[in-house]
């Protein structure tokens, strides 16, 4: 959505704050109020300067309110745990990727391990020693039957956490986007390469799987789901008898905000098609004429993708004269068109936003340039509303696509330096001034220049078919 310079290689992508952390460490979570405070009691005893991102998946309880009072960073990504744990990796940018279940403890052995290896810098990751919660003799056969399948078979879980380089992880492709195995797959990736070893120390981990199923049950299942993966069944077929765990109870108190809000606006900002006026950096490439013709084509096709979401839309045209242009571009059927009118990008932001908000109790901002974005990213973005002052998705290029608020603040817009490369970190600084929370969307990417003109772009605008966005870079 906010035009950008170009991204300077020490920016990388390191969501936005200026952060020199090396460490970075991903949590996915979905319900996990309960178990997620005990955990970031122990990461805070962590020796070396980290970053903690807790990746909702559309928690019902207090999982944001519990990762915000450990400290934590909020995203919330689309469900599933490789892609919010491949999400949670693209935002934090740091060197060192740490991934941990909500539901571990980490002992001091391994809280020192994590330092160590962090600041030796080599390139192999790690895993630790598995151990369950509980003191019954059942659980020390399940810790020592994993012991041998580790050793024999190569079998490392997500339990036992991932301690990994970033350029290791791009190398090997990050989390395969599997409802089942996603850890087991990387991690024999890497042991069949030699790349991961057991580094000391424990990761400890809750029994509340084999409790509330039944142990004898639980262990069968669990059983014959390796059994079924060694033998090369789809991982998708094993998920059917796998089913994604929420806590007791929570379904009953989700409340009918959260399947929609009641008076919402989505405000789509765009740029009458005028050749050399819209997307002048990719037509130095391109030409002026092209240029406009790919704007032309995504704008409609975004358009016509965040429709279906819970909100009222309205687009919001710039120049003031060129209503009849959007019109004729975007469709007739549009309800409600706003001139933005005069000033910079932040005063029009900030005026159509205050004028949003004289109906409505939540409103989320988008543009017309980012094809990942879709009726499922707006419903999240309300959705994420319901726990945060403001909900920002961030662009690969320093800026951000999208962003959400439950009040005008017109602060949020003042003095920020557009079209460069600063515009995400100094909107964070701002949040922090004003002490609003955010939660993040998953990173995503505009189309700024030639550069962004993916295959996966090329075929979305070729096909004319909502593409399911770019996979975050890594």
């Amino acid at each position: 959505m906010v035009p950008q310079g170009p991204r300077h290689p020490s920016q990388g992508h390191a969501g936005g704050n200026g952060s020199t952390a090396s460490l970075g460490i991903v949590i996915p979570a979905l319900d996990e109020e309960e178990a997620l405070p005990a955990l970031l009691l122990d990461l805070a005893r962590l020796a070396i300067d980290h970053r903690v991102l807790v990746v909702d998946g559309g928690s019902w309880d207090g999982t944001v309110a519990a990762a915000r009072g450990g400290g934590a960073e909020v995203m919330r990504s689309r469900p599933g745990r490789a892609r919010q744990m491949n999400a949670g990796a693209a935002f934090l940018g740091t060197r060192w990727l740490l991934f941990l279940h909500a539901d571990s403890r980490l002992d001091d052995s391994a809280l020192r391990s994590i330092a160590t290896h962090v600041q030796r810098d080599v390139p192999v990751a790690g895993y630790f020693g598995l151990a369950i919660a509980h003191e019954h003799v059942f659980y020390r056969m399940i810790e020592a039957g994993q012991r041998i399948r580790q050793r024999l078979a190569g079998l490392v879980y997500g339990d036992q956490g991932l301690l990994i380089r970033r350029d290791l992880f791009a190398g090997i492709g990050g989390y395969p986007d599997e409802p089942i195995m996603e850890d087991v797959v990387l991690n024999r990736r890497l042991l069949e390469t030699g790349q991961l070893v057991p580094l000391p120390g424990t990761l400890t981990t809750s029994s509340r799987r084999y409790e509330e199923e039944g142990r004898v049950r639980a262990l069968f299942r669990n059983m014959r789901t390796i059994t079924r993966f060694l033998s090369g069944t789809d991982p998708s077929l094993l998920a059917r008898r796998y089913r994604p765990r929420r806590a007791h109870g929570i379904g009953a108190r989700r409340t009918a905000r959260e399947a929609g809000p009641e008076s919402a606006t989505l405000l789509v900002f765009a740029k009458a098609p005028r050749p050399g006026t819209v997307k002048t950096r990719l037509a130095r490439t391109i030409g002026n004429e092209q240029a406009t013709a790919l704007y032309r084509r995504m704008g409609r096709q975004i358009v016509a993708n965040v429709r279906p979401a819970p909100a009222r839309m309205v687009v919001c045209y710039d120049p003031p004269g060129g209503e009849a242009e959007i019109r004729h571009w975007l469709g007739d059927a549009l309800h409600l068109c706003w001139p933005q009118g005069s000033g910079d990008l932040g005063t029009r932001m900030s005026r159509m936003v205050e004028r949003a908000f004289s109906d409505s109790d939540r409103v989320v901002v988008v543009g017309t340039d980012t094809p990942a974005v879709g009726a499922d990213t707006v419903t999240r973005a309300f959705a994420a509303l319901d726990t945060a002052d403001i909900v920002i998705g961030p662009a690969r290029d320093g800026g951000y696509y999208l962003i959400g608020l439950q009040g005008p603040h017109p602060d949020l817009f003042a003095g920020i330096r557009w079209s460069t490369g600063s515009v995400l970190a100094e909107t964070r600084k701002r949040t922090e001034r004003l002490g609003l929370s955010v939660t993040w969307l998953e990173m995503e990417g505009d189309i700024d220049t030639a550069d962004d003109l993916t295959p996966e772009i090329m075929s979305w605008l070729r096909s004319g078919e909502r593409g399911t966005g770019s996979r975050a870079s890594l």
